[in-house]
């Protein structure tokens, strides 16, 4: 039903009552006053945020076609707390992903590449690629950064992004090249990361107007290069025999 609303009522971007929800949030940390005000969270952060994946998911089925496939995941706004030190029960964004297609049997959820969008205090950024790895998955990842032609494509292509404005990110960074790759390994940036992910930051005050689905699109549509080598490289095989 959301899917179909969104053809409707369109993306017009987050407004000024997003931010001071968030700031209200962030002083106050309570359940009590979450639920009081429940109504303008879903008005003010988390519909406009499905406008915007609903929208972007129409908009770029043509570059990532299994999209089709798929739906938008929205993340909770509670905070997994029993593993943190820091127990506020609330995060002070709203986030949603998108992989690019179903995830295939003995697939890891988070080496399954996908989109990412972000608004809030916590950060406002569009984000692409596989966040973690599974030792498996790097394994092999780390062989074909290794491999001459393969490397340097995968090197070229985050080369580019980088150049653009993104940045290269993972769950985990390690601060040296890990054996047995020498420390001065033409891709040796990448190799220290146990993941493959990429983010952007809009422009300050983009984020308000409709304008920002425009922006998201474009950059989507450029790192779609990244995207799919993931997916190439690193998938297992659709039958589920291992990776592709």
């Amino acid at each position: 039903m959301a899917g179909v609303a969104s053809r409707v009522e369109r993306f017009s971007g987050f407004s000024d009552e997003a931010i001071q929800f968030f700031l209200e949030l962030q002083a106050e940390q309570s359940r009590a006053w979450f639920k009081a005000h429940q109504d303008d969270f879903m008005r003010v952060c988390r519909r406009p945020l499905e406008l915007l994946m609903f929208e972007l998911h129409e908009r770029l089925v043509d570059v990532y076609p299994t999209l089709s496939e798929v739906e938008p995941h929205f993340f909770r706004i509670q905070r997994d707390t029993r593993f943190s030190k820091d127990k506020a029960p609330y995060k002070t964004n709203v986030a949603a992903d998108l992989p690019i297609r179903p995830r295939r049997e003995g697939e890891d959820q988070h080496t399954t590449p996908g989109l990412y969008l972000s608004f809030g205090l916590d950060g406002e950024f569009v984000a692409i690629g596989a966040w973690h790895m599974s030792p498996a998955v790097l394994a092999r990842y780390r062989g074909l950064l290794d491999d001459r032609r393969r490397g340097a494509e995968i090197k070229s292509i985050a080369d580019r992004l980088q150049g653009e404005g993104w940045e290269l990110g993972s769950m985990e960074k390690l601060k040296r090249v890990p054996p047995p790759y020498r420390q001065d390994h033409p891709c040796a940036d990448l190799l220290k990361h146990k993941g493959l992910a990429m983010s952007i930051q809009p422009q300050e005050g983009i984020s308000a107007t409709a304008a920002f689905a425009d922006w998201a699109e474009s950059h989507l549509r450029a790192a779609a290069p990244m995207v799919h080598w993931i997916d190439r490289h690193l998938a297992p095989s659709p039958s589920g025999r291992g990776l592709g």
